[in-house]
């Protein structure tokens, strides 16, 4: 081969020697950009499940208005999201006021629990008490029934409430039995949902023909009219758990008591009879009321009133809250209307809370109770303190228990 042709075959494979060495430099002094990923953020396939999830803000929550217009509105618009949302995917119900709720619209996918819960004296139930308890197992032969003892509500509050230590103080701090009573039946009816009647009611029309078919599956709570037309009743209350107006009732009673305390210069466990302001107005129907007025005001976004529900015909469904007039649960006190409905419940007014103790004082029972309960089929059982638990068997569709200590 010629020289020149060394020459050149040399030339040109010096300049692919070239060419090779400059592109690997250039490719190896090129940086890679770094990526910072925020939080919340995902660095998944684009369209992937998890991207979608990690990478869509979270809207924050929408807080009510501080004046809601007057009126009132029947129709249910869509619910003002809750005050405090919760931040998770979980299936825990978001946060309302104190306690978590469930959602109207899923809680009105469940049946009302047929149970009936009461709470008994120190002194036990008399003849005309277990009268009245009997109406309610006569009319409602499946109904389970439970009666709570001083010492097994406590208990009871204890065990449904251990999340929530402030709610277990607020109540075994109370020493007035009325006190008790008042905040226990809103605690039973947020945790369990059902019926809670005062003993000294009777009950003249079986449960399931409370609500109209038209509300049955709008309705997550009943309430009737005490006799001044403008105030629900407490000695009888339906509700389904965790109802989002019923834990506005133990958060409004809580505050209350508080309060009371505050202006007596005194704690919770020092109320008596003659420093709280008003028993009604603190922790019975009056704040109930007041408190599922405004908790069905925020859901609405209208302002709701106790004019708003005062001379009722007919019931009326508010949001969820099915509100029937004076002759389903005050029928006595408003002189037997005969234009309001049936009389679905009787109250008899034994007022043992009435007095300067705020209720029993236990000791003698001089004959105004024996400790007894009559259960299904004519049965007695001792139902006292102490006593222990005791189930009926005269008919096994019923389930009528004293929960004790």
């Amino acid at each position: 081969m010629p020289r020149s042709s060394y020459y050149l075959l040399a030339l040109l494979l010096s300049f692919i020697a070239t060419f090779l060495w400059f592109s690997s430099s250039v490719k190896s002094s090129t940086k890679t950009p770094i990526l910072t990923l925020a939080y919340g953020s995902c660095s998944c396939p684009p369209g992937s499940d998890q991207a979608k999830t990690d990478l869509t803000p979270s809207s924050p929550p929408i807080k009510p208005s501080s004046s809601l217009p007057t009126g009132i509105t029947i129709t249910s618009p869509s619910p003002i999201p809750p005050l405090h949302p919760s931040s998770d995917s979980t299936p825990e119900p978001p946060t309302s006021y104190y306690l978590p709720y469930t959602p109207t619209t899923q809680l009105s996918r469940h049946p009302f629990p047929s149970k009936l819960w009461q709470k008994a004296g120190p002194n036990g139930i008399n003849e005309d008490r277990q009268k009245d308890i009997q109406s309610w197992l006569s009319q409602n032969p499946s109904l389970r029934h439970e009666i709570f003892t001083d010492g097994s509500a406590e208990q009871y509050v204890r065990d449904q409430f251990s999340k929530f230590p402030d709610i277990i103080d607020t109540y075994t701090d109370l020493q007035v039995p009325i006190l008790k009573a008042d905040f226990l039946r809103q605690l039973i009816l947020y945790a369990d949902g059902g019926v809670w009647s005062d003993l000294d009611v009777t009950c003249h029309i079986p449960i399931s023909a409370w609500i109209p078919d038209a509300y049955k599956n709008a309705t997550n709570l009943v309430v009737g009219l005490e006799f001044d037309g403008n105030q629900f009743a407490s000695w009888t209350v339906m509700a389904k758990p965790r109802s989002s107006h019923i834990a506005a009732a133990i958060e409004y009673i809580m505050d209350a008591l508080e309060d009371s305390a505050e202006q007596a210069n005194t704690t919770i466990s020092g109320l008596t009879m003659k420093t709280i302001s008003d028993v009604v107005a603190v922790t019975g129907p009056q704040a109930m009321t007041r408190a599922i007025l405004q908790s069905v005001s925020r859901e609405l976004g209208e302002r709701v009133e106790g004019g708003n529900v005062s001379g009722l015909h007919e019931p009326v469904l508010l949001r969820d809250v099915l509100v029937l007039p004076n002759a389903a649960f005050g029928a006595m006190q408003a002189g037997w209307p005969t234009d309001q409905g049936p009389y679905l419940v009787e109250h008899h007014y034994a007022g043992s809370w009435k007095n300067d103790h705020g209720g029993e004082s236990g000791g003698d029972k001089d004959g105004s109770g024996d400790g007894s309960v009559e259960k299904d089929g004519g049965q007695e059982e001792e139902g006292g303190e102490g006593e222990g638990e005791s189930e009926s068997h005269g008919d096994s569709r019923v389930k009528s228990e004293i929960r004790e200590r």
